[in-house]
């Protein structure tokens, strides 16, 4: 199938030149790359189930409509290798796309980065699975940048997290994570 384009494209206003494949930005921080994406969903927990019957994926882990966050459903597909590929929101204003980081110090480079850019941070959390931050792109994406700690928490998690400590203070919140929910950090966190 064709598409037939009206116009010339060097002529819009809007068209600038393309990155050249594989170029990259001097000194910006690493990420993996793209790890998981936040979709909206009217039913999350039945659009969960559809998931795991037709695409054959995990369900990971739910809340119900009166959690903090509304209805949530989690699902991955090798739930070994990420704890979530997909998440649906009752709230639309939490879909987003997650960029994995390899390391606490690759985080904690992408926020202040991010910081120097004056763009806002709309929020630091603590998922104990997770620290990330969120921002919106120019045309209002939200983005999650996130650093896995390889901690298996079986519930869902969110809470505010000041991403300007210290990075050894960070680590030490693993730790405590890890006591309090009777789990081992995985050499993986470090």
């Amino acid at each position: 199938m064709s598409v037939a384009i009206r116009g010339n494209p060097t002529e819009s206003k809007q068209t600038q030149r393309l990155p050249r494949e594989k170029e990259t930005v001097r000194g910006a921080p690493n990420f993996i790359g793209v790890r998981h994406i936040g979709l909206p969903a009217k039913d999350p927990a039945a659009l969960a189930v559809f998931y795991r019957d037709v695409m054959g994926m995990t369900i990971m882990r739910q809340t119900p409509a009166d959690a903090p966050y509304g209805a949530t459903a989690f699902v991955a597909r090798h739930p070994k290798d990420e704890d979530h590929d997909v998440v649906f929101f009752s709230n639309a204003a939490l879909a987003h796309i997650a960029f994995r980081v390899a390391s606490l110090g690759d985080l904690l480079a992408f926020y202040r980065r991010i910081k120097e850019r004056g763009m806002p941070i709309k929020y630091s959390l603590n998922h104990a699975t997770e620290f990330s931050f969120y921002f919106e792109d120019p045309e209002g994406h939200l983005i999650e940048i996130y650093w896995a700690t390889s901690l298996p928490i079986p519930n869902p998690y969110a809470e505010p997290i000041d991403l300007d400590l210290p990075e050894e203070e960070l680590l030490r919140e693993v730790d405590r994570l890890a006591a309090h929910f009777g789990v081992q950090p995985s050499s993986m966190s470090r």
